[in-house]
């Protein structure tokens, strides 16, 4: 480290390529999301074929292909307690482990109940990784670069819904009883590299502290940051953050930069010995109580105010129908037109690409033109293409043979992804791990991926009924309208994050 003093008005040199390693930690952590996308994307093609060699019907359809998401309510719950007390890091590696096993489980399966087993265990590390994957990037990254990292998980999760899609097109050829096998097995190769990859990666700086490990805590923050001062100084925000008063005397007291890197190592060992008896030393289980009570019954108006855009934006982002075109893609442009296998999966891994191409919009964007105007713009264009999509099955009444519906209805699939995956997606997981405070931070994202995982599974559960119920063109009506709220709630309640750090937004 270097221990020189300053002159007056001499700022500390840039440290090169430290900030690199936050793009290393976000990458690795993103394979969780690509190990869930996948799981995800792969049986909406698998299921075509599962459908005929288990002979199952579109009840067990539903239940199989909601399942994966209702289930993964109970694994962020689960999550939300094990990355609080094991931390971000070895959650992760119990996702992979769970999602392993349910993908073997899933492609030696006999018959649809063995089948279902390893659906729903699957479902459990889709909820790990859904909550832990942004929860611990948003936690190792500067604040002005924190917005770029954290569309990584959007990016990997599009990318493996794609590559589930790919694989079912590519294996469809297959007969059919190893065809579904190998497309839904699979999904367990990025489960063993993730395994391989968290043995690299260090634990969130943020848990560290909260844990009382300072020392372990500024290590991982020095590599993250360009200067020392910098890390000593997003070190003392989350100290202070962490609401412990005397530790909060002891980090405004340490702004300065020790000399020599003695003096440094030695402060930061005082500032651990002292953590360890003020953020450790507390009841663990007194104050995980205290945490949900506090979240169930917000006794401020800032955290009702929090959670009430937390949840509304999730709430907000399912109810324009993602999961669904997800899910049941080859069943809708079935409906629109394209009745072999091979067509409908082909034009769903035209909609995959789609929703992987506008990934890097969000990348470059999101900390150059802030949160709001991205979020309003994809939202604006969601709800532009499901109007297109409840136009186009309403007007098939009366051209029912025209193919060129059939194409409007890809291209307004392939508009809604691109949309959707610029904005609502990746700020969905974004903004709440930004907004929510440290010491809520874990539980706080459990909740919000516990409602979004409820209501996507709820939706996913139903479709087939409702779309027999209300038809295709209603369906998407219903959709449509729900965007179209979903614009003024982001527009008078949705804050802009951009730039600032997560504990001055706490």
């Amino acid at each position: 480290m270097d221990g020189y003093p300053l002159l007056e008005g001499e700022s500390r040199p840039k440290q090169e390529g430290r900030s690199n390693f936050v793009v290393a930690y976000a990458l690795i952590a993103s394979i969780c999301s690509a190990m869930s996308g996948y799981s995800s994307g792969v049986m909406s093609g698998a299921v075509l074929f599962i459908r005929e060699d288990l002979n199952i019907n579109y009840i067990q359809e539903e239940i199989l292909l909601g399942s994966l998401v209702l289930v993964s309510l109970v694994g962020t719950i689960v999550a939300s307690l094990v990355a609080d007390t094991v931390g971000r890091k070895k959650s992760m590696l119990v996702a992979a482990i769970i999602v392993l096993f349910g993908c073997l489980l899933m492609g030696l399966a006999p018959s649809f109940w063995v089948l279902l087993l390893g659906r729903i265990i699957t479902g459990i590390g889709y909820g790990f990784s859904f909550m832990v994957v942004p929860l611990y990037i948003a936690e190792v990254s500067p604040p002005e670069i924190r917005g770029r990292f954290l569309s990584f998980p959007e990016l990997f999760l599009n990318s493996g819904i794609l590559l589930g899609y790919v694989s079912s097109f590519c294996l469809a050829k297959l007969p059919v009883f190893i065809s579904w096998r190998l497309m839904v097995g699979l999904g367990a190769l990025p489960a063993i590299i993730l395994a391989f990859g968290i043995s690299i990666i260090p634990e969130s700086p943020r848990w560290l502290v909260l844990q009382g490990r300072i020392n372990e805590a500024f290590s991982t923050l020095i590599l993250t940051s360009d200067h020392e001062s910098e890390a000593e100084q997003r070190l003392n925000d989350i100290i202070v953050a962490a609401g412990n008063k005397k530790h909060k005397d002891l980090a405004s007291a340490g702004d300065a930069v020790e000399s020599t890197d003695h003096k440094l190592h030695n402060k930061m060992s005082d500032r651990d010995q002292e953590a360890g008896v003020n953020l450790a030393g507390t009841d663990h289980k007194h104050q995980l109580r205290h945490v949900w009570l506090e979240l169930l019954w917000p006794t401020t108006s800032n955290l009702r105010f929090t959670l009430f855009v937390v949840l509304g934006l999730q709430f907000f982002q399912q109810a324009t129908g993602v999961c669904v075109l997800l899910y049941y893609s080859p069943d809708i442009f079935q409906k629109a037109g394209f009745h072999s296998s091979s067509g409908s999966l082909g034009a769903t891994v035209m909609v995959g690409i789609a929703k992987d191409v506008s990934i890097p919009v969000a990348t470059i964007f999101l900390d150059r033109i802030g949160r709001r105007p991205l979020l309003l713009l994809s939202n604006i264009g969601v709800t532009v293409s499901l109007l297109t999509i409840a136009t186009r099955f309403s007007v098939q009444a009366i051209y029912p043979n025209s193919t060129l519906h059939g194409y409007l209805t890809i291209a307004a699939c392939c508009s809604f992804m691109i949309f959707f995956s610029m904005g609502f997606g990746p700020i969905g997981a974004l903004l709440p791990s930004e907004i929510l405070p440290l010491r809520l931070r874990a539980q706080g994202m459990g909740l919000s991926t516990a409602f979004n995982r409820c209501l996507s599974g709820i939706l996913s559960l139903s479709f087939l009924s409702i779309f027999k119920a209300f038809g295709a063109a209603g369906t998407f009506w219903l959709f449509a309208g729900m965007s179209s709220i979903s614009i003024f709630f982001l527009y008078f309640f949705v804050p802009e994050t951009k730039g600032r750090t997560l504990e001055e937004l706490s």
